[in-house]
């Protein structure tokens, strides 16, 4: 895909690796095949989809590569993902600082985004009111975010305004770290 735009297009200036699975499970309850799934989706596609595009990025001296983690990174747990979600999502950061770290003086940043509850169809239906109501409770903005919020800020380090930033992970959580 990466080969594909730049033939298209004869460079790639952003990438940003979204993809992540959770599952609701407990430290006793994760096997092999659930560890496996859950870190090959969040962790090894970031690194290899990473890999992909780090070479025309630094051939052209420029890029941006972001990369989402999770509150529940930085927190030890979230809402709907178990040890291993939390675990993956840790790694993206570990990940996005060594690489951040690596292609700075190639022009090519690196920065992570940190979502807290976001209101998306994954989490639509699957909190009772008043289970609702305890998460939004924790939320200093008393509200669960948006797609929108996290495109935010995904364009904010796509852009120019972020040449600066590299090695950053972003908060998008309404201030639930505060806490």
């Amino acid at each position: 895909t990466v080969a594909e735009l730049v033939r298209q297009w004869g460079r790639i200036d952003v990438l940003v690796n979204n993809a992540g699975i959770t599952q609701p499970l407990k430290t006793l309850e994760i096997g092999p095949a659930n560890y496996d799934a859950v870190l090959d989706v969040s962790l090894r596609g970031t690194l290899y989809m990473s890999q992909a595009a780090i070479p025309a990025m630094r051939a052209q001296k420029a890029g941006s590569i972001i990369n989402l983690s999770s509150v529940s990174a930085q927190r030890g747990g979230g809402v709907f993902g178990g040890p291993h979600y939390s675990a993956a999502k840790a790694g993206i950061l570990g990940l996005t600082k060594a690489m951040a770290r690596e292609l700075a003086p190639a022009n090519v940043r690196i920065n992570a985004i940190c979502p807290g509850f976001i209101a998306t169809d994954i989490t639509a239906g699957k909190l009772s009111p008043e289970m609702m109501a305890t998460v939004l409770a924790g939320i200093p903005m008393g509200r669960a975010g948006e797609a929108a919020d996290v495109a935010g800020c995904a364009l904010f380090l796509a852009s120019s305004l972020s040449a600066y930033c590299t090695g950053t992970e972003v908060d998008v959580n309404g201030g639930l770290l505060i806490h």
